[in-house]
């Protein structure tokens, strides 16, 4: 039992480290940008993905995403599974 326990402790605590959604960048190009609901949507490959922009989002390289005009190349930083909330959004280099 003084072996039982310590071990199912440490893989409740494994567990728990595991869970979160890592956010990776999303590099794409522009779809469309919808000003009411402030969510922009980018193609990656053959999928696109749907990305809230808020007021703590971070623009490098433009002033607003309404500028963004369709197939900018775009990289998306600190969007994750559970909030599509973006961190970062910066033009590619061309």
């Amino acid at each position: 039992m003084k072996i039982l326990a310590p071990i199912l402790a440490s893989f409740f605590f494994a567990a728990s480290v595991f869970a979160g959604c890592p956010s990776k960048t999303i590099k794409g190009k522009v779809v469309s940008f919808d000003a009411d609901s402030k969510t922009l949507t980018v193609k990656q490959g053959k999928r696109e993905k749907q990305i809230k922009v808020t007021s703590k989002t971070e623009l490098d390289g433009f002033e607003c995403p309404t500028k963004l005009a369709a197939g900018d190349k775009i990289a998306v930083d600190g969007c994750n599974c559970s909030s599509k909330k973006a961190s970062k959004i910066a033009l590619a280099q061309k």
